[in-house]
C-alpha cells in the first residue's frame, strides 16, 4: 500500500524519453538483474513490487505487482491498465507517475468499482482489462487518444409498468404486512441468500402460501435502522418493500426494461449493477 511519502518519491514521467533516461538511471537489485524499483531511494528499493522495466519492443513499463500499469511507447503513446485491478493502489500508482497534482497531469480514481482517468475537465470510465490510450504535449498537458466510449442505462417506463402487473398481488401483500408487523420481528427470522430469480418465481405465484418466505425475507431487508445508539429505532416502510421488488424486476428483466445510451461523463444513476441477471443475490 502506498503512503503519503511513497506517493512524494514517485517520479514524474510524463514522456517516453523520461521514462527510459529513469530506466537506465536506476541500478538493479544485488542478485536480481532484472528488477529495477521505481523508487530510487534507500527506502523505496525496499519496494520491489513498484518496478520499472524495459521491453524487448522498445517500450518502458512501470510495472506494480504484476500489472504493467503505464507503458510507454517510443512513439509518444502512454498505455494504461488496471489488468482487473480498479484498487486505490493502482490508481495512487499510476496519478503520482502521470499527474504531480497540476493541471498538465492525468489523474486516476474510481466510480463503483471502476477506474476514471481525469485530464483537464474531461473525465473516462475504463473498464477492467481495457487499455487506456494517452499522449502528452508539454504546453497543453495529457489528453487521451481514441477515448472509450461510455453508455448508461436507462429505465423505460412502461415495460417496467407491465413487470410490476405481473407481480402485483404479491406486492400488495408484501405491503400490507410491512405496515402491520414489527420490525424486530422481523429481524429475529432467519436470513438465507437468494438469487433475484428465486424471488421473482415465488412472486409469480397466485398462492400466498407459497409466497410466506420470500416475504419473510423481504420484509427483513427492508427494516432499517435510525437515530443514534442513545434512541435507535427500527422502522419497516412498504415504500421500502416496493424498492426491493422493483429491484428483483430490474434484475431478472434487464434486457427488456432498460435502455442503454451512450454519455459523455460517468453516471451516477447505477443501474448497470442489474446487467449481472436473475442468477444475481440480493
Amino acid at each position: 500500500m502506498f503512503n503519503s511519502g511513497g506517493i512524494a518519491e514517485m517520479p514524474t514521467l510524463r514522456t517516453y524519453q523520461k521514462a527510459l533516461e529513469h530506466y537506465e538511471s536506476i541500478k538493479p537489485i544485488r542478485g536480481k538483474p532484472h528488477v529495477r524499483p521505481i523508487i530510487d531511494t534507500p527506502n523505496g528499493r525496499r519496494r520491489q513490487h513498484m518496478r520499472i522495466q524495459a521491453n524487448r519492443d522498445g517500450s518502458v513499463a512501470c510495472v506494480l505487482y504484476d500489472t504493467p500499469v503505464l507503458t510507454y511507447y517510443p512513439n509518444g503513446e502512454i498505455h494504461f491498465t488496471n489488468d482487473g485491478y480498479a484498487t486505490t493502489t493502482t490508481h495512487q500508482f499510476a496519478t503520482g507517475l502521470l499527474h504531480k497534482w497540476d493541471r498538465y497531469g492525468c489523474s486516476f480514481g474510481s466510480h463503483k468499482g471502476q477506474t476514471t482517468a481525469t485530464v483537464g475537465k474531461k473525465t473516462v470510465v475504463v473498464e477492467p482489462g481495457e487499455v487506456l490510450k494517452l499522449k502528452y504535449d508539454r504546453d497543453t498537458g495529457f489528453d487521451f487518444i481514441d477515448p472509450p466510449k461510455m453508455y448508461a442505462y436507462y429505465l423505460k417506463r412502461a415495460p417496467m409498468g407491465m413487470r410490476r402487473k405481473e407481480v402485483a398481488a404479491f406486492t400488495t401483500h408484501a405491503k400490507a404486512l410491512a405496515k402491520l408487523v414489527d420490525p424486530q420481528q422481523c429481524l429475529q427470522g432467519a436470513r438465507h441468500r437468494l438469487t433475484a430469480s428465486e424471488f421473482h418465481e415465488v412472486m409469480l405465484s397466485d398462492d400466498p402460501e407459497v409466497w410466506q418466505h420470500a416475504i419473510e425475507e423481504i420484509l427483513a431487508r427492508c427494516v432499517k435502522h435510525t437515530g443514534d445508539w442513545f434512541e435507535r429505532k427500527l422502522t419497516l416502510s412498504p415504500a421500502d418493500v416496493s424498492a426491493f421488488i422493483d429491484d428483483v424486476l430490474k434484475y431478472v428483466h434487464f434486457d427488456d426494461l432498460f435502455e442503454r445510451r451512450e454519455v459523455d461523463k460517468p453516471n451516477n444513476n447505477g443501474n448497470e449493477k442489474y446487467l449481472y441477471g436473475g442468477d444475481s443475490y440480493i
